[in-house]
């Protein structure tokens, strides 16, 4: 990150902690989740449009993580139906790519500009509600937000979602040519199963007790760009009727005992054969992750710090 970068990440998350709260030690949004080893099997048929290993013909380990909105892991999570599910795509030679998604189809700005802006407004104490909402209201930069809250319902199942990479990457084939893309992935359902009686919210003890009865699997969609279609802006879908290709199915194995905690799922995090579009909202959110991340790494050694004063004065 280079200076101007740094402190505007440091104002993004500063403005996050002041909206949604803090809880020392945990992701500054999507605290709470659960993570799963799985297994990737590409279909081969964006292979002409990528040399990217992870879409060509190999099968992988990927490990992949469901997660809620908030700040803190002890949140009734049904509160915010935006849920969050992370694929790290293990590679040989010790590398990885990712792809970080959640279950709206657009993401809430434009710009980084708009989405602090917006960060502020939420975090200003001396307005009411309806005083906010009155903003948001009249601003254009904001114009997004109503079509997000239209998608926004009660989750049943975090494996029943449909989730969006929100960001245009470009594909870049042997011989240098790009294709825009927009990726998602849609879930593979068995409607023969009954429905599951866990209460409503309990979105870990559902999916680990679907996963003992049936597989869990996820299909992998690529949206391609015309020439028309906004490439730099996330706020805005593609119309439907864009050729898509069913690009490998994602299966789940087993629960993942730490959560994968230490993994940083940067959405920037790319592989030879995708490159990274010119929307200015994805590099912003590589430089807040950043941030976040060691936020969260100093965090955790002075938690551990204080436990080993504590246990050695006993």
């Amino acid at each position: 990150m280079n200076r101007n970068e740094e402190v505007i990440a440091k104002e993004t998350v500063d403005a996050i902690e002041k909206v949604i709260g803090i809880s020392p030690g945990y992701r500054r949004v999507h605290a709470k989740g659960i993570a799963f080893n799985a297994v990737f099997e590409p279909s081969g048929t964006a292979s002409s449009l990528t040399t990217a290993y992870h879409l060509q013909n190999e099968k992988m380990h990927v490990i992949v993580r469901f997660s809620h909105t908030f700040s803190s892991p002890e949140l009734y999570e049904a509160l915010v139906p935006i849920k969050g599910m992370a694929v790290h795509f293990l590679l040989p030679n010790d590398q990885f790519t990712t792809l970080t998604m959640v279950n709206i189809p657009v993401f809430i700005t434009k710009t980084p500009e708009a989405f602090i802006n917006l960060l502020k407004i939420m975090s200003k104490g001396s307005l009411t509600v309806g005083e906010r909402f009155e903003k948001l209201r009249k601003s254009l930069e904001w114009n997004t937000i109503p079509k997000v809250l239209f998608h926004l319902k009660p989750v049943a199942s975090f494996s029943t979602e449909t989730y969006h990479a929100l960001h245009t990457y470009y594909l870049i084939d042997r011989n240098g040519e790009k294709q825009a893309v927009r990726f998602k992935w849609e879930p593979i359902l068995n409607t023969t199963l009954e429905k599951s009686s866990l209460k409503h919210g309990d979105l870990e003890k559902e999916i680990v007790s679907k996963l003992e009865k049936m597989p869990i699997r996820f299909r992998l969609i690529l949206q391609l760009a015309s020439l028309e279609d906004p490439i730099d802006d996330p706020s805005v879908e593609w119309p439907e009727d864009r050729k898509t290709i069913d690009a490998g199915v994602l299966t789940l194995k087993e629960v993942i005992a730490d959560g994968a905690e230490e993994l940083v799922f940067d959405p920037t995090v790319i592989t030879q054969g995708i490159e990274c579009s010119e929307d200015l909202v994805l590099h912003f959110r590589s430089a807040v992750y950043k941030e976040s991340a060691n936020r969260r790494l100093r965090e955790r050694i002075r938690l551990h710090e204080e436990s080993t004063d504590n246990h050695s004065s006993r």
